[in-house]
């Protein structure tokens, strides 16, 4: 492994929390709430193991996913950019264990996010699980 694939792998999601399946994102877009700041929207679902018996989901389980839709920008480039500093801000929220378990979280990057910096997204994630009442 290069030194370059060694460092992302130390900064990524730790697979546990993510959310990948398609499956999962379409329940979580039918079952779940959203809570919206002005650069990111969330999609929040609060588990039900017994709603998806067959998903094996459990009330220990904390799944997030982050979307930039061709909405946001059809530069490529800018929605990764987007959901990497996205995904960095959640990830060492979830390195202190700041975030409450037994959800499902998607995270919708809006059109206002191009451009922004680390710090304004930082604080609209904040802001939004806040809200939500997910910050322990």
């Amino acid at each position: 492994m290069s030194l370059l694939g060694f460092v992302s792998f130390l900064i990524m999601l730790p697979k546990e929390y993510r959310l990948k399946r398609m499956k999962d994102f379409e329940i979580l877009f039918k079952e779940g709430s959203f809570v919206a700041s002005d650069l990111v929207t969330a999609k929040i679902w609060k588990i039900n193991p017994e709603k998806y018996p067959k998903r094996k989901y459990s009330q220990a389980d904390l799944k997030i996913g982050f979307v930039a839709g061709l909405k946001v920008s059809k530069i490529a480039v800018s929605r990764n950019r987007i959901k990497r500093q996205m995904r960095e801000i959640v990830r060492l929220l979830l390195r202190e264990e700041k975030i409450r378990p037994g959800f499902m979280l998607a995270f919708v990057a809006k059109p206002a996010a191009v451009g922004q910096d680390y710090a304004g997204l930082e604080k609209s994630i904040l802001a939004i699980l806040r809200q939500a009442r997910l910050l322990k």
